[in-house]
């Protein structure tokens, strides 16, 4: 709580330390002679945003004086960027916008402390929009951006997933909500969720290898930044927001959510809330095999799957001369099942695997840009959030003979992270921004069989990121950072970890170097190394405890030390009036590397039988792959893209793969955009994985089609959106390497979508 407070404070002072003059920018967009509605409108260094009205025209108020760039997209036109110049006026700018059925360019604000566009980025960085996470199949965010290159997802029915970049997942892949923390446990076990709305995202920017020289520790493999609606923005619109409404057969799902803000001379209040229901995921009929009991089950429906939600948010912000502050508080709540055997008759024979986890989490948010009037510091950004996450992980229906727990485990998180940055100046050609990150967590375990034992666990970091602009064609750009990470494990209830009283501190330097070489108009090639950092965890140190979705014992091993790793990545990007593509060839060196691997022997847990032991170890592994993506337009209206990624995990110490690595997989798009329509063909394919680490089971490779149409209309500046599409349309019996449940059950069976969201 002291933080909490600390964090207020600085909250509330800084603005009197901030100011800075202004003016105003109003500009138009077009497409030939007529307006473009709806379009999304940003500036780039402020990262403000706004839509254009019915007439195409935008405005944004008290922006402070300095160059910007205004970037400008929406979905059927080529995007756009322009340079303004505010000086105590009001700055006029107008874009002409090119009809374009090309994905069009997105802003990523999570590959570097300011936004830009991907072409900017010293690292393979992807972002996808509203509008395109709601066109794509699945229930849960991580579902939603697998289509990406080099982007999977850890999959037990859509509560459970988690991205996985690059051959990487859990502790190595860190997954943000507005560049913070969540707060959750989803990396301590497969069936742990990352609670976050899939229909209150705003964007998710997806930054692929080590990305640690920001955003610290676990970003070994990448990050996953969602941003989210929590605070709100001003608009000159005094009524603007978002409704989406969702329906799935596949899932019996429904969900809906609303973002509303009220906007009045600088101050926004917004009031959100939805959720989800969704019953047990339809697979293809048919007899399923358990594997550890050898009995048939006859099931059209993955058992124990079902997902329930609910969350209410409120907000508010300021935008002033000194720039903004902000505030925003949600209330998150999740009750999801965990697949297995179904209840059965044959009990003792196949004992039910089936739980559920219900989670509340609270969080508090603040953020804040303050421009500063200063021949040193140009802005200050102060963001921190509260979280408080509680789950706790009850049996099912079981007789009289199975578990009997009332609770079989609980996980309490109270997580307190904040980042303070100061971008200078612009000194000759050198750009930059100098940042203190702090996060603590006070972690406690209970339950009838807890994993692990109770923990603190606090770091604080320093880091500096720097750009050199060596010409008009070459930016040079280098990040060093210094982080200070200790958990102190402490007794818990449990037998096991009474008395217990042990602290791990890891000091570490991680940094950066990267070129950007303008090649030509429309060729750009960049290069980057970087070292990464992570240090182990309270579990991968202390476990000592049942796990039931893998079926195994864990065991911790308190000599691991941090993993450090080495990441080298080339890229080349085009982008022509009809052709764009990327090809991105990378290396990720890892030392000390830590995963979880069977020993051989068992443990007999009473009540629950005998379970393999899995023990944490290190070892050193190197992933060398590529991803190769590419956009053409046909015709006019008409496109294509296709794209292929592949990885090879390698324990280098043993000879042998990684466990769970994804097998090469390819993508063929045809996709019809205009003004109106929008149609989709779409063939997702996947080599059979036979390169087995342990623990591993071969996969069969597969191809499945998807279909998908929608239409776009504006009543003045509100665009409605309305799809329909058609998932799995062959409904095929296929299974994914990365679900941990693919020996007894299969992926989703054919399921019909049906979409509809307003933007006013």
């Amino acid at each position: 709580m002291k933080h909490l407070v600390i964090a207020v404070v600085l909250f509330l002072i800084t603005p009197l330390l901030a100011y800075s003059a202004t003016g105003n920018i109003h500009g138009v967009v077009k497409s030939g002679d007529k307006p473009v509605a709806g379009a999304t409108v940003r500036i780039l260094e402020l990262d403000r945003g706004t839509r254009t009205n019915a007439s195409g025209e935008f405005e944004f108020s008290s922006v402070p004086n300095g160059a910007y760039k205004i970037f400008v997209r929406i979905i059927g036109y080529a995007s756009a960027t322009n340079v303004v110049h505010v000086n105590d006026n009001t700055v006029e700018t107008s874009f002409a916008l090119r009809e374009s059925a090309i994905e069009a360019e997105e802003v990523i604000v999570s590959a570097s402390p300011y936004a830009g566009t991907s072409a900017d980025q010293y690292q393979s960085a992807e972002s996808k929009s509203t509008q395109e996470l709601r066109e794509s199949p699945g229930s849960s965010f991580s579902e939603k951006i697998s289509d990406l290159p080099g982007v999977n997802v850890r999959y037990m029915g859509s509560a459970e997933t988690r991205p996985i970049l690059r051959g990487l997942s859990e502790n190595e892949v860190l997954v943000l909500e507005n560049g913070l923390r969540i707060g959750d446990v989803a990396t301590f076990d497969p069936a742990h969720t990352t609670p976050i709305e899939a229909e209150e995202v705003s964007r998710i920017d997806i930054v692929r290898g080590p990305a640690s020289v920001i955003y610290g520790p676990n970003a070994i493999g990448g990050l996953v930044n969602v941003i989210t609606n929590t605070i709100p923005t001003f608009s000159e619109n005094p009524f603007s927001g978002t409704l989406s409404l969702t329906g799935n057969s596949v899932s019996d799902e429904y969900n809906g959510f609303f973002n509303g803000v009220y906007s009045n001379s600088g101050h926004a209040f917004s009031i959100s809330g939805g959720g989800l229901h969704s019953q047990d995921i339809h697979i293809p009929t048919g007899t399923y095999v358990d594997p550890a009991s050898g009995v048939p089950f006859n099931l059209s429906r993955m058992p124990q799957t079902f997902n329930h939600t609910q969350e209410v948010g409120l907000g508010y912000s300021y935008q002033g001369d000194f720039g903004m502050i902000g505030i925003g508080a949600k209330d998150y709540e999740m009750n999801y099942g965990i697949p297995g055997v179904p209840t059965n008759d044959n009990f003792l024979v196949a004992v039910p695997g089936t739980s559920r986890i219900t989670v509340f989490k609270k969080s508090l948010e603040f953020r804040s840009l303050f421009a500063v009037d200063g021949s040193l510091i140009k802005q200050i950004r102060l963001n921190a959030n509260y979280v408080d996450y509680l789950h706790s992980e009850f049996p099912t229906v079981q007789d009289s003979s199975g578990i009997h727990d009332d609770v079989a485990n609980n996980h309490h998180k109270k997580e307190f992270n904040a980042t303070l940055q100061f971008q200078h100046q612009q000194m000759g050609n050198f750009q930059g921004t100098v940042g203190l990150w702090f996060n603590t967590e006070n972690y406690v375990i209970g339950g009838g069989m807890p994993l692990g034992p109770n923990s603190v666990t606090t770091g604080f970091a320093a880091y500096i990121f720097e750009e050199y602009f060596a010409g008009e064609n070459t930016r040079l750009q280098a990040g060093l950072r210094f982080d200070n990470n200790q958990i102190h494990a402490s007794n818990s209830t449990d037998s096991a970890f009474l008395g217990f009283d042990q602290t791990r501190t890891s000091n570490a330097v991680t940094g950066s170097i990267g070129l950007i070489q303008k090649l030509s108009r429309e060729m750009t090639g960049s290069l980057s190394i970087s070292r990464s950092f992570r240090a182990p965890t309270v579990q991968e140190l202390f476990a000592n405890g049942f796990d039931a979705p893998s079926f195994s014992y864990f065991q911790g091993d308190s000599s691991l030390t941090p993993e450090t790793a080495i990441g080298l990545e080339a890229s080349l990007k085009g982008n022509f009036t009809n052709v764009s593509f990327e090809l991105t060839p990378y290396i990720n060196l890892i030392n000390n590397f830590i995963y979880p691997f069977l020993t051989g022997d068992s443990t007999t847990v009473a009540g629950i039988g005998t379970l393999a032991n899995r023990h944490f170890a290190a070892t050193t592994a190197s992933l060398i792959g590529f991803e190769a993506s590419a956009n053409f337009q046909l015709v006019q209206y008409l496109a294509l893209r296709t794209s292929v990624d592949y990885v090879d995990a390698e324990d280098t110490k043993a000879n042998m793969p990684l466990p769970r690595t994804p097998p090469m997989r390819g993508l063929l798009r045809l996709s019809y955009q205009d003004n109106m329509y929008a149609a989709m063909f779409e063939w997702r394919l996947a080599s059979a994985q036979n390169k087995l680490g342990d623990g591993d089971t071969p996969t069969a490779g597969y191809g499945i089609v998807n279909l998908g149409a929608g239409m776009r209309f504006f009543q003045g500046a509100i665009v409605h959106n309305i799809s329909l599409h058609c998932d799995n349309l062959f409904n095929k019996v296929y299974r994914d390497n990365l679900s941990f449940v693919k020996d007894f059950l299969p992926q989703p069976a054919r399921g019909v979508r049906l979409n509809y969201n307003m933007t006013f």
